[in-house]
């Protein structure tokens, strides 16, 4: 990924940082305070105007890098969706400590962004490129 990417990809997510504040910021104002709500609503709208045209900033850098990104967050959606019906005893990120894997018993190694282990055993994979992925706990060393 280009400097320029992540560059992009930073300030999105500090833009979306803010966005988040400002949301609460809204839920926290009185009913009776239209004003203050418009321009809290105009400032989250503006940030969200300003996150596409970064967006797009990184599809005219690197299509491909900007197709892996929409990938990702798909399967990042598609996991959440799985985790809500599922209990994790134990789960494991790429950010916590710059290595996320699971090993198989052929000894099969599936790098992930996210690894999450059931109480059962089995264990749901989010991996690099972007695949939302459960292994029979059985098939995991």
């Amino acid at each position: 990924m280009s400097a320029t990417v992540k560059g992009l990809l930073q300030k999105i997510n500090l833009i979306e940082a803010d966005m988040e504040l400002h949301k609460q910021i809204l839920h926290s104002i009185p009913a009776e305070e239209k004003d203050q709500m418009e321009t809290v609503i105009r400032k989250i709208a503006d940030q969200k105007h300003q996150i596409d045209e970064l967006r797009l900033a990184i599809k005219r850098e690197d299509e491909e890098e900007y197709n892996k990104i929409l990938a990702i967050e798909a399967a990042a959606k598609a996991f959440q969706q799985i985790a809500a019906d599922k209990k994790f005893i134990q789960v494991q990120t790429l950010n916590e400590t710059g290595e996320c894997y699971i090993s198989l018993n052929d000894d099969t190694r599936i790098d992930c962004l996210v690894a999450a282990k059931e109480e059962n055993g089995n264990w749901t994979v989010l991996t690099l490129d972007g695949q939302t992925k459960e292994y029979p706990g059985a098939l995991v060393k």
